[in-house]
């Protein structure tokens, strides 16, 4: 099979290919055109090594991985496209219409209430800093990391901050 025709195939509404991008990326159906754009992407910069995998019959799962590297790579082209920031602010909120008065409150609702129970919940200094640098200001692991002279790593203030954003997940 080449892969022109396998790139059809997984475009194509109920193919194997297709259940497995539904499986894995519920319930953001809204996603998938996306999706399967930089799958296809991938796979046509990678065309010898898909003809390879094709041949050695393991296709299915080499998509597979492609799909969850995709989906979960904070690198991947899908993520950098399409993935709002990871904000707490905004987690479990469907952004419909901006000018929307129904989600203008619930989004106002929200931030009440993870305002109050941030002021709950025990953190040190130090997270409260990565706190305000990460969702005030709005910098990344990274920059915060390089503007205090990389005295600690992005990966430490990705953890520091889940840890917070955990504890506000159990609260509200």
């Amino acid at each position: 099979m080449k892969i022109r025709q396998l790139l059809c195939e997984i475009a194509t509404p109920n193919s194997i290919y297709d259940e497995i991008i539904n499986n894995l990326i519920t319930p953001r159906f809204d996603l998938k055109p996306e999706l399967i754009s930089e799958l296809s992407i991938g796979f046509l910069q990678n065309e010898k090594k898909v003809d390879e995998v094709i041949k050695k019959n393991y296709f299915l799962y080499y998509f597979i991985r492609a799909v969850k590297n995709q989906i979960h790579s904070n690198t991947s082209g899908f993520h950098k496209n399409t993935r709002i920031k990871d904000n707490i602010y905004f987690d479990n909120l469907e952004i419909i219409d901006d000018s929307d008065i129904e989600f203008k409150e619930e989004k106002e609702d929200r931030l009440q209430k993870i305002d109050r129970a941030y002021v709950k919940i025990p953190k040190t200094y130090f997270q409260e800093f990565l706190w305000h640098e990460y969702y005030t200001l709005g910098k990344t692991h990274r920059q915060i990391s390089k503007e205090n002279g990389g005295s600690f790593s992005h990966c430490l203030s990705y953890h520091e901050i889940k840890k917070i954003k955990d504890k506000l997940k159990e609260i509200v």
